[in-house]
């Protein structure tokens, strides 16, 4: 006898935007192409993985209070809310603290690297003899790429907590690492 599919089930799961195409057809032993034709005969949208996400974050919102919490807000949107953007408001303070922080160590490590270079030598150990050698060209190349790297990756994370860049969809544009990587690239045999 052969094997009835649910396809209620199958158009949920589709709908949610949480599984491939090859990631239903294995759950439901479907093949994807009749999967893609009866969503397409069906206007099947994937159109609910915002909804998911919102929903989601409700119930990390609600399960986040106190059971007084609970008790006190149910029924009372406003309240709920305002607990939540207090608590978020909390954690982006936090995160605003550490890349505060961590500007300030990429800051430093310029500075080291610019003192470094204005002095045209630096300090290595040569067994059990520290000595100063010129700076190789090799040496500095590594240490602007691991600084802007780390720059690039605050700055990116600030404009992220700040909220700077929720619209930006510039497609085309490059990354500052992708237009580092063009001017120095890692592998020193690749020019």
């Amino acid at each position: 006898m052969a094997q009835r599919n649910d396809w209620e089930l199958i158009e949920r799961e589709f709908r949610t935007g949480r599984f491939s195409m090859t990631q239903l057809e294995k759950r439901h032993g479907v093949h994807r192409s009749s999967i893609s034709r009866r969503a397409k005969k069906g206007n099947w949208e994937k159109d609910l993985t915002e909804r998911v996400r919102e929903r989601t974050q409700q119930k990390i919102t609600k399960a986040s209070l106190s059971p007084e919490a609970q008790a006190a807000f149910d029924n009372d949107d406003e309240q709920i809310v305002e607990y939540a953007a207090n608590e978020n408001a909390a954690v982006v303070k936090g995160h605003r603290k550490n890349l505060e922080r961590w500007r300030g160590i990429a800051e430093r490590y310029a500075e080291l690297l610019d003192s470094q270079l204005a002095e045209g030598k630096i300090k290595v150990q040569m067994l059990d003899v520290i000595t100063e050698i010129d700076i190789p060209l090799e040496y500095v190349g590594k240490c602007m790429g691991h600084g802007t790297q780390a720059l690039d990756r605050v700055i990116k994370l600030e404009r992220q907590n700040y909220g700077l860049d929720a619209n930006d969809k510039d497609e085309g544009v490059k990354t500052f690492e992708e237009l580092m990587n063009e001017v120095a690239p890692d592998d020193p045999g690749a020019e």
